[in-house]
């Protein structure tokens, strides 16, 4: 999937692709988190790169599924979604709400932000189409495709 069509010449940044998108994402989160250079990302900052950058990991596929991968195995663990877990059965909607539960209520920091919204980022899409948690994701490829194409 290409967040930027190839023949993009009339977008702002040129022609990106979805593996290009990540890579910049993903360098600004590191570094902006880090924050010994230029740009330091607070706690809100981090969490909202690293919805960017986990909706860019979904479109790029490749090795940067492999974050995804690993959300997934952890819900499969705690019985998400299929068979009872350690927690009981536990739905795609409940694990979503938890998410954002804990985005409000719980003591971040912008690394533990940008580790819990990249769960998320990974996690709402799964909810499916029809549902809240699936508009982030779409909202965010549409982002995407406006700025790349």
């Amino acid at each position: 999937m290409y967040l930027a069509a190839p023949n993009s010449g009339g977008a702002a940044l040129g022609f990106m692709g979805s593996g290009g998108v990540a890579l910049c994402l993903t360098a600004l989160l590191v570094f902006g988190v880090i924050g010994r250079g230029k740009v330091k990302l607070t706690t809100g900052k981090a969490g909202v790169v690293a919805l960017l950058a986990g909706t860019a990991y979904t479109a790029a596929g490749k090795i940067w599924d492999s974050p995804q991968q690993v959300v997934e195995q952890g819900w499969t663990g705690l019985g998400v979604g299929g068979a009872a877990g350690p927690f009981g059965e536990i739905g795609i909607g409940a694990a979503c709400t938890l998410l954002a539960i804990l985005m409000f209520v719980a003591p971040l920091n912008p690394v533990r932000a940008s580790v819990l919204c990249m769960v998320a980022a990974f996690t709402w899409p799964a909810a499916g189409d029809g549902s809240i948690w699936a508009v982030p994701g779409q909202f965010v490829a549409a982002l995407f495709m406006m700025i790349g194409g």
